[in-house]
């Protein structure tokens, strides 16, 4: 499968390449911040083997991540539209580690094109999915 069929499922889930809360020292914060520094390691990373290993990584942590919510969707109170952020953040989660995997993919068949254009589009749409779980 191509990796421009990921841009949406990257562009909804790009919230995660940053801490989905102020808070470093939850346990959603930890798991972003390890996303977040693999993350900076294996878009410059040349070396497949590497970059994949940092791929596994950033999807360990999101493997975690999956079953915490952000403060934002944990403040909400309870009914069906907390249900449905809930719901939605999952969905989004589980885009992003299917993206992660398919940029290890990428490492691993040894084509740095379509690792590029993974990292640009995660960078690209980081924007996007902060503005819809991070409060500023």
């Amino acid at each position: 499968m191509k990796l421009k069929y990921f841009l949406p499922a990257i562009a909804a889930s790009a919230m995660f390449i940053q801490p989905a809360t102020a808070d470093e020292d939850t346990p959603l914060g930890e798991q972003m911040e390890i996303m977040n520094d693999a993350y900076k390691a294996f878009r410059r990373e040349e070396d497949p083997e590497k970059g994949a290993a940092l791929t596994r990584e950033a999807q360990d942590a999101m493997i975690k991540a999956i079953s915490l919510l952000p403060e934002m969707v944990t403040d909400m109170p309870d009914g069906p539209d907390k249900a449905k952020a809930a719901a939605k953040y999952r969905e989004m989660m589980g885009q992003l580690i299917s993206t992660l995997a398919s940029i290890e993919l990428a490492f691993l068949d040894g084509d740095m094109e379509k690792v590029a254009e993974g990292v640009t589009a995660l960078r690209e749409s980081k924007k996007t999915g902060h503005d819809k779980y991070v409060e500023e």
